[in-house]
């Protein structure tokens, strides 16, 4: 059978009728758009947040643990942090088999930090020497500190990237003093930049101290404010988890039902438990875009249902000449369909074009689900056949004798 016929009278029809057309496309451009919109961003949202939670937590080998869950049950902070993590604690971790290293770590956020004239309140990380190998991050410029500057409490402080630019912009960093509250480092190093947490806070300013010269010189604590664990096999991590809790449970005579004095984070956990509820976010959303775009289908078939009946006496023409009912059939479903994907078509480039503002206002990659778009542009040809063919077929049956004296 020749379509072309049917698409030229199709055609000639819907120009004769340009605001019914729009209006019969709109339903499904929304939902279509919608459906781009949603499929991308949340694409673009889910990797993001992704990369933020890496960046926080570092590498999914490991595992945090820091103290004051069982006392405090809330937020721990430094005013309230329980004097829990000891340093004993960390080296009786480093010796169990689940663990291939720990990291020792105190921190202050409210400690001033002078160069020349400037002063600035980055966040005070006492860590030990591992760090870089143990988070997976880069040392751009200078180096890290030693085991050695560990264990003479050596003065040396290693920038975050936004610390750098803050306190030396347009200056090299390296060899020169810095002064931590009143205490003298010199800079050793400068760390690559890392972004953004998950709430959107820099994880660059900051500062990196031997942890030794945190405790003795700077905070005066003898206690750790968290430890990140490197586990050996990190698809064990949740019995790896559950051996390191009965190892500090034991250590600090915590018996029976009593409340931990500590919290273990499990990063591979985290990502997992967010990676499911975006994808059950992402699933609603398109479940709601693609009953968007259904309702522009029931637009479809009410304003086709109207012309039907307004057309009466063309289809009873077109049935005297000779016109069979495949042919009406035809004519009435290619016009819902085109339509359809033709308000399919502009949706998806209206969703496109939402896709980079909403990446561009919410700071997000711009990501297109090319697959999204292919599956909208078929679910608009679907709307068009599904919701055209109840009008279609009640044309094609149109008595021809009726319809004429209609």
């Amino acid at each position: 059978m020749n379509l072309l016929p049917f698409l030229l009278s199709v055609g000639r029809t819907l120009s004769r009728n340009r605001i019914r057309a729009i209006l019969m496309m709109a339903g499904v451009t929304i939902g279509i758009a919608s459906l781009t919109i949603l499929a991308s961003i949340g694409e673009s949202t889910r990797r993001e947040t992704m990369k933020r939670f890496k960046n926080m937590l570092g590498t999914f080998d490991t595992v945090i643990i820091r103290p004051g869950a069982g006392k405090n049950r809330g937020m721990v902070t430094l005013a309230n942090v329980d004097p829990t993590l000891r340093f004993e604690d960390a080296s009786a971790m480093a010796q169990m088999p689940d663990v291939r290293q720990v990291a020792q770590i105190q921190d202050a956020l409210d400690i001033d930090v002078k160069y020349r004239d400037r002063v600035e309140t980055p966040a005070i990380f006492g860590v030990s020497s591992n760090w870089p190998e143990l988070r997976g991050d880069e040392v751009v410029d200078g180096a890290f500190f030693s085991e050695d500057d560990n264990r003479s409490l050596a003065r040396v402080a290693v920038l975050g990237a936004e610390s750098r630019t803050r306190l030396f912009p347009g200056e090299n960093p390296i060899g020169k003093t810095i002064r931590i509250g009143d205490v003298p480092f010199v800079v050793r190093g400068v760390m690559a930049a890392r972004g953004a947490g998950p709430a959107g806070g820099s994880l660059d300013n900051l500062i990196f101290t031997p942890v030794t010269t945190a405790s003795k010189r700077l905070f005066n604590r003898d206690f750790l404010t968290m430890m990140i664990v490197q586990l050996k096999d990190p698809n064990d991590s949740d019995a790896a988890v559950r051996r390191i809790e009965a190892l500090l449970r034991e250590r600090h005579h915590i018996n029976g039902s009593a409340l931990d004095d500590f919290n273990v984070t499990n990063p591979r956990a985290v990502m997992a438990q967010v990676t499911s509820l975006g994808s059950t976010l992402q699933k609603l959303l398109r479940v709601v875009a693609i009953l968007a775009t259904a309702i522009g289908g029931v637009v479809i078939m009410s304003v086709t249902l109207i012309a039907v009946s307004e057309r009466k006496r063309e289809i009873g023409v077109r049935r005297a000449v000779g016109a069979s009912r495949l042919a009406v059939l035809l004519q009435f479903l290619l016009e819902a369909v085109l339509l359809a994907f033709a308000g399919g078509f502009a949706g998806a480039g209206i969703g496109i074009g939402g896709t980079q503002i909403v990446a561009n206002w919410q700071h997000l990659p711009f990501l297109i689900q090319e697959r999204a778009v292919a599956l909208s542009l078929l679910l608009s040809i679907v709307i068009g056949l599904v919701f055209g063919i109840y009008p279609a077929w009640k044309a094609a049956n149109t008595n021809p004798v009726d319809a004429l004296r209609g």
